[in-house]
């Protein structure tokens, strides 16, 4: 996938000193990171109310180098949360297989799209409808200009949480569309057609700053 420098810049941690009713720690913030994606199944212009109304989709990685910050990401979040090296048995872990199977044998992940060798699926989830832009300048763009199956690069977050129940989660921040896929990755009727593509013929790049304009 062919992808441009981030703008987005790591946030330094701020360390106040505590009150003297404080705990005597704090948990440092983890930064999120960006990756490389395949958008599926996404529920970015309303939220979903089977993910408790919140906004998100499923995002199909492929780069090395994006599966490894993945799980940097995540073991820093167990860390943090378990003060373990691994997550404890039975927690949550948010990084999947492509070719993971359910227990009746059938992929989980049952689109052909998922059928890539060595990749990694993963689910981000927002309270809030993210933020989203597209092209070399990062231009803001609806959200409805997204669809499953865009190559996207995806702001990902990530949270441990240790209560009833257990595990790491990971949370959405911006989108940035890249260039729109050749298959849909959606439910419905419509999961399997042909992406209608942008007419690129009126695009036009200045030379100097690749600021895209319609003719």
């Amino acid at each position: 996938m062919t992808g441009f420098k981030s703008s987005i810049q790591s946030t330094p941690v701020q360390r106040a000193t505590p009150a003297a009713n404080a705990p005597q720690f704090a948990l440092e913030r983890i930064d999120p990171i960006e990756v490389r994606a395949v958008i599926a199944y996404p529920s970015i212009v309303e939220p979903d109310p089977n993910a408790g109304g919140k906004y998100g989709a499923l995002f199909l990685i492929t780069e090395t180098d994006d599966q490894e910050a993945l799980i940097a990401l995540r073991d820093a979040v167990v860390q943090q949360t378990f003060r373990s090296q691994q997550l404890p048995a039975g927690a949550h872990d948010p990084l999947r297989r492509a070719d993971e199977r359910a227990p009746n044998g059938e992929y989980a992940f049952k689109h052909p799209a998922f059928r890539v060798p060595h990749a990694m699926v993963i689910r981000a989830k927002s309270a809030y409808q993210p933020r989203c832009v597209w092209g070399p300048n990062e231009s803001p763009i609806e959200p409805s200009e997204i669809h499953g199956g865009d190559h996207v690069v995806a702001e990902i977050g990530g949270y441990g949480y240790n209560n009833q129940s257990r595990g790491v989660g990971l949370s959405l921040g911006r989108i940035w569309l890249l260039r729109k896929g050749d298959v849909r990755i959606e439910r419905g009727a419509n999961a399997s057609a042909a992406v209608r593509r942008i007419d690129r013929s009126r695009l036009q790049f200045a030379a100097n700053d690749g600021e895209a304009q319609v003719a």
